[in-house]
């Protein structure tokens, strides 16, 4: 009996140990059982296909009332002669498909009171602001290597690629711009940045890419160049957000692009508290609580420190209780924008004059 609960004991312990050292894996597969679409890939029951040079399509544009036009207390736009084409991250978590219809009313929620209002919102100060709705790929396509995931990111790339051909148009042939995502929408921006702008005309007239919120690797950027200083043009920015210590979200990939958006450097030297000239948090990525308000767009100054750590940005020091949701590796994915509004507002100012003045 005394071998048979040392045995039992000994199992129970190595169970114990192994479901911590796996956590990651084993949350990640659980999540993945509850949403993984039902149906493989099918290019017959695919959403139709948005028209965009309808303004229908389209989650911001310059002559649109939208929340990408929101501002915080005290600021003033500052309208200059650039364009952004901003490519929102996923919103949409279903089992109904791989691809999000465009009426999907849960996932354009996300996208308008979290995505326009926190991250597309701080190019409003500099920029107009032109962001596609696109049949993005379903959350799961990133937790699976199948090739219904594959489909479906090259159906979502294929809509980004018509949008940004049609922003072209609509910007005239000689405006300068500014390509920028967040998550899946950096995804989208990065292959847009290797096969429409790099080596082509079009990189003369781009400021810069931020390609925030994605494992963008310095090989990905090819021939296009890191920014390193906050006055540095034709060239791409990025970073990852993580609580302290941790692998992030994309702790996999190597040679990360890391940015540090209090310094605009690309480099591990720490940058403190008192460089962060405001950011602005909220509570969740989905739909708010009754008793949110979700226009509220406080600025705190302050509020975070960061630092480039194995391509990953630590911040060590968070002075507000405005930034609670976390991913798996202690990531503020949902925040990486969020963290450091003001200054991004600040470095398009300074960025694009730098531009202009070439």
């Amino acid at each position: 009996m005394k071998k048979f609960l040392l045995a039992l004991g000994i199992i129970i312990v190595v169970t114990i140990v192994a479901a911590y050292l796996f956590r990651q894996p084993l949350m990640m597969a659980l999540v993945g059982s509850q949403i993984k679409p039902e149906q493989a890939f099918s290019a017959d029951s695919v959403p139709a296909a948005p028209d965009y040079s309808s303004d229908q399509n389209w989650a911001s544009l310059p002559n649109l009332a939208d929340p990408a036009d929101e501002l915080p207390e005290g600021v003033k736009p500052r309208p200059t002669d650039v364009a952004v084409f901003f490519v929102h991250p996923t919103s949409f978590i279903s089992k109904s498909g791989w691809n999000q219809p465009l009426s999907d009313e849960d996932a354009n929620w996300v996208v308008d009171q979290r995505i326009l209002r926190h991250q597309a919102s701080v190019f409003n100060g500099c920029c107009d602001v032109f962001a596609p709705r696109y049949r993005q790929a379903t959350f799961f396509a990133f937790l699976d290597e199948s090739d219904s995931s594959t489909q479906a990111l090259n159906l979502a790339y294929a809509d980004v690629d018509r949008a940004f051909s049609e922003f072209l148009t609509r910007i005239g042939p000689a405006r300068p711009f500014i390509i920028a995502g967040h998550s899946q929408g950096t995804r989208h921006a990065t292959q847009l940045l290797a096969s429409r702008i790099a080596d082509t005309a079009l990189l003369n007239r781009m400021v810069a890419a931020y390609l925030i919120g994605f494992s963008v690797s310095h090989e990905q950027l090819g021939e296009v160049p890191a920014c390193d200083t906050p006055t540095d043009t034709q060239c791409a920015i990025g970073w990852n957000a993580i609580d302290g210590r941790g692998s992030g979200a994309f702790g996999d990939t190597q040679n990360l692009l890391c940015t540090n958006p209090l310094t605009w450097r690309v480099d591990n030297e720490y940058a403190d508290n008192s460089l962060n000239t405001g950011g602005i948090g909220y509570p969740t990525y989905g739909r708010a609580e009754p008793d949110e308000d979700v226009t509220a767009m406080n600025v705190e100054v302050g509020v975070a420190d960061a630092q480039c750590e194995g391509g990953q940005l630590a911040v060590h020091n968070l002075k507000s209780e405005a930034f609670p949701s976390r991913m798996l590796g202690n990531s503020m994915h949902i925040y990486d924008y969020s963290l450091f509004h003001m200054n991004m507002r600040s470095n398009l100012q300074e960025r694009i004059a730098a531009f202009l003045g070439r």
